[in-house]
């Protein structure tokens, strides 16, 4: 499912298209990976302060101003007693400081005659795939939001999915095996043995780390590292090989970025290390367990 067109300023999402832009999100971190953020801003009432009719005006007027104050790729909704902004790419630390930035914005917007209510936000955000996608998001956020006095701003921890890994191997039984293996570890490993296919998934960005068969039908696997690393230079990868004979082609892997080389079979010291090193490269895995 591909993303929605972004709104944009000078435009107020209604609570259905917002859900549908909201899934559409979803979607495309867990086809491509990333940050997704969510900030719900509400208004906390002062003592004896009861107008719900005022606040929902107040609320509909702060969204407008809000709708100026976002980037192009942001959404802004209201939704029915709050005020919704999906932050795509937005890292947790970039939700708070837009969340400050923004929480201005809208006490600008009150003025001195709406001093009884004040502002209050709660920010939530997820990397990569997590269970219960959405729903977890906005969960997480609608937390965040009661915990916030009036004023507060209060944020979630990061709901982190785990990160995935191709292995490419055109031998099915080996890439079956040691994609288990990973995912036993606590990661996400995906066999692949079509060559074509491993192509285009590196370029989509859906994976975190690569496993790649030296020899591969009818390419390389230092064609595909090659191919991968134009896309995404961070992205670690491991070149394995049941014979290091290869040198010339084992050294320009090597020296094309985060790259290390391992002989077939893979023992499972030699995964264990090439895992670490994946864990201290990529956000999100540097609290999984270690094996």
């Amino acid at each position: 499912m591909a993303p929605s067109e972004p709104s944009g300023p000078g435009t107020v999402l209604e609570t259905f298209t917002y859900t549908d832009r909201l899934a559409a999100e979803i979607a495309r971190i867990r086809r491509s990976g990333g940050f997704l953020s969510l900030m719900l801003v509400d208004l906390k009432k002062g003592e004896g302060n009861a107008d719900a009719a005022g606040d929902e005006t107040r609320l509909t007027r702060i969204a407008r101003r809000l709708r100026t104050s976002v980037r192009l790729q942001d959404s802004v909704a209201l939704l029915p007693a709050s005020i919704a902004l999906l932050l795509p790419d937005t890292s947790a630390v970039e939700a708070g400081r837009a969340a400050e930035r923004l929480l201005r914005v809208a006490r600008e917007d009150l003025g001195a005659d709406d001093g009884a209510a004040a502002i209050s936000a709660g920010t939530a955000t997820v990397f990569g795939e997590v269970e219960g996608g959405a729903d977890a998001l906005t969960a997480a956020a609608e937390e965040a939001l009661q915990e916030a006095s009036a004023g507060q701003i209060v944020r979630s921890r990061v709901l982190e999915g785990r990160p995935r890994i191709l292995v490419v191997d055109d031998n099915l039984k080996v890439a079956q095996v040691l994609a288990e293996a990973i995912s036993e570890r606590g990661w996400e490993g995906h066999p692949c043995t079509d060559v074509k296919d491993a192509h285009q998934r590196v370029v989509d960005g859906g994976y975190d780390a690569l496993f790649v068969d030296l020899v591969l039908p009818e390419s390389s696997g230092i064609k595909l590292l090659r191919h991968a690393i134009a896309y995404h230079p961070r992205r670690p990868a491991v070149l394995m090989s049941g014979s290091d004979a290869q040198h010339d082609a084992i050294m320009e892997a090597l020296e094309m970025g985060p790259v290390v080389f391992i002989r077939k079979p893979i023992s499972m010291a030699d995964l264990d290390s090439a895992l670490q090193m994946f864990r201290e490269m990529l956000p999100g895995a540097q609290r999984m367990r270690r094996a």
